[in-house]
């Protein structure tokens, strides 16, 4: 009978351990989306990266101002977390949709430009997995 006492007692231990530590990745992860969010907004949406992307998708400007933008680009995502860059060009990216969706093109041309963004900057993560056509 003691035996069995020790063995719920550890066992209902184990659980309690394994709820608070589901409880705190949880929160951890929610809490990280916010601070991305945060982020995002305190670098004016990543603007230079939509200018950037849109001179490259629309071959309009000249490198030098391409270029330029490329740098304020870089110096924005620069100024974010690690982990919060990829959420940032993908937020970047779906304002530029919004704003040219007469091209059926633009998700390609958009995956490939944000790889050339994170190639141009040298930063990591080296590749940010943009969403597909079915989700745009």
């Amino acid at each position: 009978m003691a035996k069995l006492a020790v063995y719920l007692a550890t066992l209902a231990l184990i659980l309690f351990l394994a709820n608070a530590s589901i409880t705190s990745v949880t929160v951890e992860s929610e809490e990280n989306r916010d601070s991305c969010e945060q982020q995002i907004r305190k670098q004016a949406h990543l603007k230079q990266c939509q200018k950037y992307m849109e001179e490259e998708w629309g071959g309009e400007g000249s490198d030098n101002i391409a270029g330029g933008y490329i740098d304020s680009c870089c110096q924005q995502l620069e100024k974010m977390d690690t982990q919060c860059r990829c959420q940032g060009l993908r937020h970047a990216m779906m304002q530029q949709m919004q704003e040219q969706m007469g091209s059926k093109q633009m998700p390609e041309i958009m995956q490939k430009v944000t790889k050339k963004i994170m190639s141009e900057c040298e930063m990591e993560p080296g590749r940010c997995d943009m969403p597909s056509r079915s989700l745009i």
